[in-house]
């Protein structure tokens, strides 16, 4: 048994809820999105998959995990953006285990945050949970930020080529930031040379921006969301913080 699937069977066996791996693919040209035509909660993904909402941020994402309990059952869904599966390939073992770790934790009872605004949710959940998950994914075995490094190198050699970059709408800026806070407290510069490249590019794009990330970056660092009431109050601190730029 891999390490995958170890810990597919741990969550399964902890939360009652099945894990299911659902591929999106983008068909062109009409543009439109294909699920498998037979999976356990088909209907769901397919309900999901006709929210403005929910697409914008899977077109966004290489991944996102939706936890659901109804009539249809309890599922896991990772849902993976086939259109950048490029991205990740050599990686996938690494992809899903992040997204098992957002499962696992769900199943653990650190809950993500439920608000209005599902970019705000999101945003804020990851920087919390992401601190959590590659201490956890670490310790399995997964090299997540092999392929982290990977695709941000790859976006910082074409971002450093524009000029002038098209303005981020509320819900990108709140996507950056939570990339932003992964590099700031997921690496050193001896991890990932291209760290203080990165972070200059993007003060140099955002500098009201730079404030707010250096604040929350000193405030989570000392403190240890693995204690359920650091984890709330950080998901507090930190949806207050994304709140101020929108």
């Amino acid at each position: 048994m891999t390490a995958l699937e170890t810990w597919q069977e741990e969550i399964e066996t902890v939360s009652a809820g099945r894990i299911v791996l659902v591929r999106v693919e983008t068909v062109q040209p009409e543009n439109t999105l294909r699920i498998a035509p037979a999976f356990p909660g088909r209907a769901v993904m397919a309900r999901l998959l006709r929210q403005d909402s929910f697409v914008r941020q899977l077109v966004q994402a290489h991944a996102l995990t939706v936890n659901y309990s109804g009539a249809e059952g309890a599922f896991h869904f990772v849902v993976l953006n086939e259109a950048r599966a490029a991205d990740w390939e050599g990686h996938e073992p690494a992809l899903l285990a992040h997204e098992y770790g957002h499962v696992w934790l769900a199943a653990q009872g650190y809950r993500s945050p439920a608000f209005d605004d599902a970019c705000l949710a999101t945003a804020t959940g990851d920087i919390v949970q992401h601190i959590l998950i590659r201490e956890e994914t670490a310790r399995r075995g997964f090299d997540y930020p092999a392929f982290w490094k990977r695709v941000h190198d790859t976006w910082l050699s074409k971002e450093s080529a524009v000029s002038e970059p098209a303005a981020l709408e509320p819900c990108q800026r709140l996507l950056v930031m939570a990339e932003w806070m992964d590099a700031t407290l997921g690496f050193t510069n001896g991890e990932w040379p291209n760290r203080e490249a990165y972070f200059q590019l993007l003060a140099a794009r955002h500098p009201e921006l730079v404030p707010v990330v250096e604040a929350l970056a000193a405030w989570l660092r000392p403190r240890d969301p693995w204690d359920r009431s650091v984890y709330q109050s950080a998901l507090h601190q930190t949806a207050q913080a994304l709140s101020r730029t929108l």
